[in-house]
């Protein structure tokens, strides 16, 4: 893929390299007041299990970094995630959403402070 090129999927990262990939197809995004992110994914059965459990191992507040098609992580703070939802009009398609908020006051020059960091991004 080229430098100008954008990918088709959705990197999901916790720390400690635990990532969750998906295909963009599935996901919507909403802006918010706030720097409130809402991660929508409307998914077939056989993916909904595996979205939920990723984002049930966060924490409120913990850091998670998003890259979108590959055009940098964005840093976040994990805000929460809704129940799992059967959508009544589609057969075996279901809905949940992620919501997170933009750290706006990242400080790029904190990750050189780390002793130990081999470029995380979440410093």
């Amino acid at each position: 893929m080229s430098s100008s090129e954008i990918g088709t999927n959705v990197v999901f990262k916790k720390q400690l390299g635990l990532n969750y990939e998906i295909d963009q197809k599935y996901v919507g995004l909403k802006m918010k007041e706030n720097n409130i992110l809402s991660f929508n994914f409307r998914v077939p059965g056989a993916l909904k299990d595996e979205v939920e459990a990723y984002f049930k191992r966060f924490k409120l507040g913990e850091p998670i970094l998003v890259d979108i098609g590959g055009t940098g992580d964005i840093k976040c703070d994990f805000k929460g995630v809704s129940p799992v939802l059967k959508n009544k009009d589609e057969f075996d398609q279901y809905f949940i959403s992620a919501t997170l908020q933009e750290d706006k006051h990242y400080d790029p020059l904190e990750e050189e402070k780390c002793e130990t960091c081999s470029g995380c991004g979440f410093h």
